[in-house]
């Protein structure tokens, strides 16, 4: 049995867990929450990079030129003619290729890599942020359904949606970019509920002082999802079944199901409702949560008063901007890599995991060290610095990032890597800040909150498609300035308006029987 010394007053009590973490029930059921949260995050990033090799960019490059013999009845030989004119007449683009070692050793593989779609810049920019018209209304909606069902119930026949679903998007395609809009637009539906459903395991499964070690676990996920997607994507791309793209989605809804069945064995509602759970580690659980997330109800959050605060809405912008910066990465890097660091497939997927890689490491590792910084400085300094260095940092990245092009892959990879993995900062500083301000009520001013940060991934990859119609590093120098301007925004507000003092609208009411006590206490 596992077991710890607690400290009561000037007892020493050992207090028994049950069987060891890695036999444990709820690190169990924490381990199935880190691959639920590892798939959604590979069915929203699987079109990221399986679009990359869908469409025919040539197509799309030469559709910039209606007026060209190539459009109309001429000979195969009048076409190729005029492609090979196209290509010449453009020097600073041909110039530009020449001087990439990557374009002229994928030179030979770029008619391979062509897809099969003529969807322009715009389309792809729609399709890329479907996902989020379905995800960004219904989370509210999601979190109520999970909490009044169960994480069980609620969520596992979503997981089975989301699979069906990602299996039918090879189809999809092949119908009409808009069927496959709505379908993606679907599985964000299904990302509503998963995702709370996820992080509910915290409330019903950690006990306080093991809530840390279980909501990295759950966060990870997320990341570890990336890193699996994009090279996996890519590579399938490439070799992959039923013509490479479609064994992408293949490969990810299968994976869903299995989750689905996982989901299904694995995890309960409750330790109360748990068939199989050691009796020791139930009992400890019940004592340690003292069935407060179980069975108390949430007090109201006073939204009047949380949308007048100056802090609150200061962190809702800050939190807007941060997800600009990290969608922005999320679903635009491939198509970043391929048009600007001329990356083939394979390459491209591989690359495009560095940045989540890191950013995995820096979320493992500064929790601790911003801790330290709490203890020794102060929380409001402490949460103040994740925002310099996790918005403002990166907003200088970005703008050096923006004056590199395919001479500079190990610079450009190195620089993308160290900005996506410094956003992570946010993550202990200024996400937690909702929790500094309204203890009872940061779970649902973060919901709330989620909501709106998440409008950026609808608006990040249709403002990508629109700024760089002609795929050339100044376009995406736009985009990058864009984006530094919003991260800059998103520090300044928070360091200048947050704070981290508990506000007034936000202090609880003492529970009845306590005020009940003092009424008797003052009769006497």
């Amino acid at each position: 049995m596992e077991a710890t010394v607690e400290v009561s007053g000037t007892e020493r009590v050992t207090v028994d867990k049950g069987p060891p973490w890695w036999k444990s029930v709820r690190y169990r059921i924490a381990m199935i929450g880190f691959l639920g949260g590892a798939n959604i995050f590979i069915q929203r990033s699987n079109l990221s990079m399986a679009i990359v090799c869908m469409v025919n960019h040539t197509a799309i490059e030469l559709l910039k030129h209606p007026d060209g013999p190539i459009f109309d009845n001429s000979s195969y030989l009048n076409q190729t003619s005029y492609i090979l004119q196209f290509v010449q007449s453009n020097e600073s683009v041909g110039e530009y290729q020449e001087s990439c070692d990557t374009a002229m050793s994928d030179r030979s593989t770029t008619d391979s890599e062509n897809g099969e779609f003529i969807w322009s810049k715009e389309k792809q920019g729609i399709l890329l942020g479907a996902l989020f018209w379905g995800y960004v209304p219904l989370q509210i909606l999601g979190g109520y359904l999970v909490k009044r069902i169960g994480i069980r119930h609620a969520t596992g026949p979503f997981f089975l949606a989301m699979s069906t679903l990602t299996l039918l998007s090879h189809p999809a395609a092949l119908w009409s970019p808009w069927a496959l809009f709505v379908l993606r637009m679907l599985i964000g539906c299904t990302n509503a509920v998963c995702l709370p459903g996820i992080f509910f395991i915290l409330s019903t499964w950690a006990p306080p002082d093991e809530k840390s070690r279980m909501s990295s676990i759950l966060f990870a996920g997320n990341t570890f999802g990336n890193v699996l997607a994009f090279p996996i994507a890519g590579l399938l791309c490439k070799y992959g079944f039923a013509g490479g793209w479609p064994s992408v989605f293949y490969v990810s809804g299968i994976s869903s199901f299995i989750l689905s069945i996982l989901w299904y064995l694995f995890v309960f509602d409750s330790p109360l409702k748990h068939p199989t759970i050691h009796a020791r580690e139930k009992e400890y659980l019940l004592r340690k949560m003292n069935m407060d997330a179980l069975t108390r109800k949430k007090e109201t959050v006073p939204w009047g008063q949380a949308l007048r605060s100056l802090p609150v809405l200061a962190v809702f912008i800050s939190h807007t901007c941060l997800n600009w910066g990290t969608y922005l990465i999320q679903t635009s890097l491939p198509l970043y890599m391929r048009d600007v660091l001329k990356f083939e497939a394979a390459s491209n997927g591989l690359f495009t995991m560095l940045p989540h890689i890191c950013l995995v490491i820096l979320l493992l590792t500064s929790g601790i060290v911003f801790d330290k910084i709490s203890t020794r400085y102060g929380i409001n300094i402490s949460r103040k610095s994740t925002a310099i260095f996790g918005l403002g940092l990166p907003a200088i990245l970005f703008v050096a990032l923006s004056y590199l092009d395919c001479t500079n892959v190990a610079l450009a990879i190195t620089i993308l890597s160290l900005t996506f993995a410094l956003l992570s900062l946010n993550f202990v500083g200024l996400i937690v800040n909702f929790f500094d301000m309204a203890p009872t009520h940061g779970g649902q001013l973060m919901t709330f909150s989620n909501t709106i940060a998440n409008t950026p991934g609808i608006l990040a990859p249709y403002t990508v498609t629109q700024l760089t119609p002609d795929n050339t590093r100044e376009e995406w120098q736009t985009v990058f300035f864009l984006t530094s301007g919003i991260l800059a925004v998103g520090a300044l507000c928070f360091v200048l308006f947050s704070t981290v003092n508990v506000q007034k609208w936000a202090i609880s009411p003492p529970p009845d029987e306590i005020v009940e006590l003092n009424k008797g206490q003052e009769k006497t």
